[in-house]
């Protein structure tokens, strides 16, 4: 058989991948629900680095090691650009690029454990459903604190659940979960108001960690004027940060960028096989990720960056004027959000937009850099059809 010809055994395999593309372009038409930039740029200039075997294996600062094809020199200005952005010291700063922010938030819980050990863990009941997850791979207890109508922590609750845990074991750390952006609502927990709670309740500054899980709304939120947003950087006393590559920066793929203070980090040693330390979770790092991350930063640069997001909140007002123009009761969390929660919609208008939804009776848009106006107007025209000749309209759950 020639190199490159079909597989003799299943000539129509080529068959099924057309048809796998034009069912997947068929539903990206309909693409609202989740968070994910459609923006992306021409990518030739990365793309002849896909034939190669990119392993970052190791620890992403060590340059050295037995493999040679690796991409860490410019996942190390990724990290450092993502650290630039949220505050981190500059002589005090460690992170690498990982498969997605779920990651991010297992290293993270992993290294609090490692420096805190007998903390807990509490995070607000609209945390990510990763967080449970990680704190039971770790066997660390995780404090569910009720979170308000609008999806942020509750900070009386959380001073509360803190003081009885010390109560009940004096002197045990605190590692608070700070979800920067909500999946439902893009709610906002300020990093600021957690250490300010944290000290109230009598948590020594060396015994708590704050890890912000910033995983949409982190790099956005960066672009804004620190006076009109609310706190989530290391100025305002978080110990690490974690951001989405495949949500707001658009790689085509899932990815994650975690940064941390360089003192809080343990690493594992060197490992005689690799060459060199092992200090991620996974041993094996995909070298490509880094490597679109980069170029994609310094595509757009950050007067891009800002304005895909002032654009993207633009989308997201826009869509709130005219979902109540037909009546139907929408709102923000936080004036920075790219999402747009309203009430649930007819199960037959979810059936051709798969939109996410909560227990409470909830869905949500989620306007991306690259939504369009078209995009929404469709989506509201056809939501306006099947609410047509509703006895009421409901009621929306938010204050």
């Amino acid at each position: 058989m020639t190199a490159g010809a079909p597989f003799p055994e299943d000539p129509t395999f080529l068959g099924r991948l057309d048809q796998l593309h034009a069912d997947l372009t068929r539903h990206s038409a309909y693409d609202l629900g989740f968070p994910g930039a459609t923006d992306l740029p021409d990518m030739t200039a990365v793309s002849r680095f896909e034939r190669l075997l990119l392993n970052n294996v190791g620890h992403p600062y060590a340059a050295g090691g037995s493999y040679r094809l690796h991409t860490k020199i410019v996942e190390h200005e990724v990290v450092q650009f993502v650290a630039d952005l949220v505050d981190a010291p500059l002589d005090n700063r460690h992170g690498y690029v990982t498969t997605g922010s779920t990651e991010s938030t297992l290293w993270a819980l992993w290294q609090a454990r490692r420096h805190l050990p007998g903390a807990a863990v509490f995070a607000s009941t609209a945390a990510h459903y990763s967080v449970a997850k990680n704190a039971e791979l770790l066997g660390l207890p995780l404090h569910l604190i009720p979170a308000d109508t609008r999806g942020e922590i509750r900070y009386d609750a959380l001073r509360a659940a803190v003081t009885e845990h010390r109560r009940r074991r004096r002197g045990a750390g605190a590692v608070v979960i700070a979800t920067i952006g909500t999946t439902m609502t893009e709610a906002v927990d300020d990093a600021a108001l957690i250490d300010k709670t944290l000290a109230l309740a009598g948590v020594d500054p060396g015994q708590r960690w704050i890890h912000a899980d910033a995983a949409l709304a982190g790099i956005p939120l960066a672009l804004c004027d620190p006076l009109s947003r609310p706190g989530f950087t290391f100025a305002d006393g978080v110990h690490s940060f974690a951001v989405s590559g495949h949500k707001f920066l658009a790689t085509p793929f899932p990815c994650g960028i975690v940064v941390a203070l360089a003192d809080r980090h343990t690493g594992r040693g060197s490992i005689t096989y690799t060459a060199a330390p092992d200090s991620t979770i996974t041993g094996s790092r995909s070298g490509h990720a880094p490597l679109w991350l980069w170029y994609l930063l310094r595509y757009w640069g950050l007067p891009g960056l800002r304005r895909r997001a002032i654009a993207a909140r633009d989308l997201a007002a826009y869509t709130e004027r005219q979902l109540h123009d037909i009546g139907w009761p929408a709102w923000r969390a936080q004036e920075h959000a790219f999402t747009v929660v309203f009430p649930r919609p007819p199960q037959h208008l979810l059936d051709r937009w798969p939109l996410a939804t909560d227990e409470h009776g909830n869905a949500h848009v989620v306007c991306m850099p690259g939504k369009t106006r078209d995009l929404i107007d469709r989506f509201v025209a056809d939501l306006a059809h099947a609410i047509t000749g509703a006895v009421s309209l409901p009621k929306t759950v938010a204050c």
